[in-house]
Parts: structure tokens; sequence; C-alpha cells
């Protein structure tokens, strides 16, 4: 494999990041094979915790986030688990809409990346910009790959360190493992903004950076040797994604609460979606109950709310969503 890195600090200069102490990491990238009309791929796991789990601890054993696994679990504490507990890991993902190059969805604090060559898909989750430093919604490419990239904390990182520890913060962090870059950087064809590894892995999957992406150092490492130059990305904001497995209809939730959006309205955002895919699989039946249970209870993994309707699979027949719902009314979306 030719690897066409760069060795060089400077141009780490406005990386938005801050500084934590290096914490081992365990995951294992996650390669799928993909035909190019599969919506879905991987497939969910449950595993049983042992005594010394944490939610966090798996997850970053088996490649999910923070917010990912807890999301998955509802009913489990994240910090006690205790043996012996069933742990849904949510390793089924359906894929968001674009289909190209890098595509990270915000709203599911995770990474696809769609080799150019076909035939398979590479997945990692992401630690994404805090709430007063958002990542921005963007088309971009990648433009420069960095090894042992060196960081100059701009002005503004400086004065939050000072305000909130008392004293000034390091103008130049080199390679080493208090620097919070990782190992790797991917600098975006957007100034200030990369994707690179962390010495806080504890924060992979929830919203802790200035606005870069954050991997884990072994997903970065793998990433990077993968990517060319100029490869397209886009930073997308996707809650709700649809996809077909066999005959059936599944969505996957990623709900926001500063997003603002009330049951009532993802409910229909659903339904138009699924009309959506009505022109590519023919006619469908909804479940509204299995659409309000996701809703209410959004698990971050694909839950079946529909299917193709028996005889109908013509993709140019007119969109008619029938809803099934012997039990549901109006009165239970709110």
């Amino acid at each position: 494999m030719t690897r066409t890195l760069t060795r060089f600090g400077p141009s780490a200069a406005f990386i938005s990041a801050v500084t934590f102490l290096v914490s081992p990491t365990f995951s294992q990238a996650k390669e799928f094979p993909w035909a190019e009309q599969s919506d879905i791929i991987g497939e969910q796991r449950v595993i049983t915790a042992k005594y010394e789990d944490t939610l966090s601890d798996v997850g970053e054993s088996n490649n999910i986030g923070y917010n990912e696994i807890v999301n998955a679990n509802p009913d489990i504490d994240a910090w006690l688990p205790g043996e012996g507990s069933q742990i849904t890991v949510p390793s089924e993902y359906i894929l968001p809409s674009i289909r190209e190059g890098i595509v990270i969805n915000l709203h599911e604090y995770r990474l696809y990346y769609f080799p150019k060559d076909g035939g398979k898909v590479i997945t990692y989750p992401v630690g994404i910009g805090a709430q007063s430093t958002p990542t921005p919604i963007v088309k971009t490419q990648v433009k420069l790959k960095i090894e042992k990239p060196t960081w100059y904390p701009p002005a503004s990182v400086r004065a939050e360190y000072l305000k909130e520890h008392g004293k000034e913060m390091a103008r130049i962090f080199p390679p080493g493992p208090s620097n919070p870059l990782g190992p790797y950087a991917i600098q975006l064809d957007l100034p200030g903004y990369f994707l690179h590894g962390t010495n806080k892995s504890f924060g992979i999957g929830t919203k802790v950076s200035h606005g870069c992406i954050r991997l884990y150092n072994e997903d970065i490492s793998d990433l990077v040797f993968k990517v060319p130059k100029k490869t397209p990305v886009r930073l997308v904001k996707e809650p709700i994604k649809l996809g077909m497995k066999g005959d059936h209809l599944y969505v996957e939730l990623h709900p926001d609460e500063a997003d603002n959006v009330t049951n009532k309205k993802m409910v229909q955002q659903i339904i138009q979606k699924a009309i959506r895919l009505e022109k590519r699989h023919g006619e469908m039946k909804l479940d509204i109950v299995a659409i309000e249970n996701a809703i209410k209870k959004p698990l971050g993994i694909p839950q079946r709310i529909g299917s193709i309707k028996l005889g109908n699979h013509q993709p140019n027949k007119k969109a008619d969503v029938i809803a099934v719902s012997p039990s549901s009314s109006a009165a239970t979306i709110n």
C-alpha cells in the first residue's frame, strides 16, 4: 500500500481540541460487504455483561460510541450494568441517504466511508462539536493527511482553558500521549477542521470537541490509509433513516432535543420518506403503532415499521401508504 502522509505540525494549528490524559482503546474497525441497492448493513448482537463492565467499556471494545450504546440500552445503568445483564450492541445500521465518499451523520455520531471501487462500507463512531462549538453542516473534501501532528491550540481554546483552570495552556503540543490529536489527522478543505485521533477515548460518541471530528486512535490509523486525497466529505444531520431489508421497512431514529421536533411532525416525516421509497420498492403498508413506539423509545437501531404490500412489487405504482393501526389514535402522538 502506498502511504501518502505528511509529517509536520504548523498545518494543524487551527485544530479544535482540548487536552486529557491518554486512555488505551481496543476498538475494531467495522467493514461490511455492500451491494449498492442494499439499505442495511451489519447485525444486532447481544452480549452478557461481566461484573466490571460499564456500557462505555462495552461500546469501546465493540467500536460503538457512548451515546449509541446508552440509547440502545435505555433500561440498563450505564455505569453499573450488573453481572449477567444482557447488553444490546447496536451494530446494525441503516445507511445514510448519501452514499459516496465520507459521510458523517452528526445526529448518529457515526462516520461512513464508501470506497470508490464499491463493494463495501467502512464505519466508525465519532465525537463531534459541543453544543457551544457545533460541527458545521457542509460538503468538503480530504485535503491532506498528517502523521504525528503537532497541535497549536488557537487563542479561543487557550482563553477557555485559562478561564476554566486558572492557568495558561501550553502553546504547542508535540506528538505523543498528551497530544489531543492522536497519531494521525486528516485535514479537510475547510479552514480549521480535521478528522483526527484523540487522547480522550471516552468522548467518542458525544458532543465534545470544538468542531472537529474525533475518532478512536485505532480507527483514524485505519482510515487515514484507506481514504485518498480529494475524497468528498459530507457532514450531515439525518435524524431519521429508513431502509428496506427483504420485504420489510425499518426506521432508525437519532433525535436531538435541540431540533425541537414534535412526535407528530416526526411521524409525518417518516411517512414522507416511506412514500419516496415506494417509488423503488412498490406500495407499502405502515404500522403506525410501531412508528409511534419507535419515536417514544428511539433506540438508535433499525426498528421494523412496515412491509411491502403483498403482490405490489411495482416500483412505478403510484405511492399510497396504508397505515395499519389496530389500537392507535392520533391522540397518542404529541
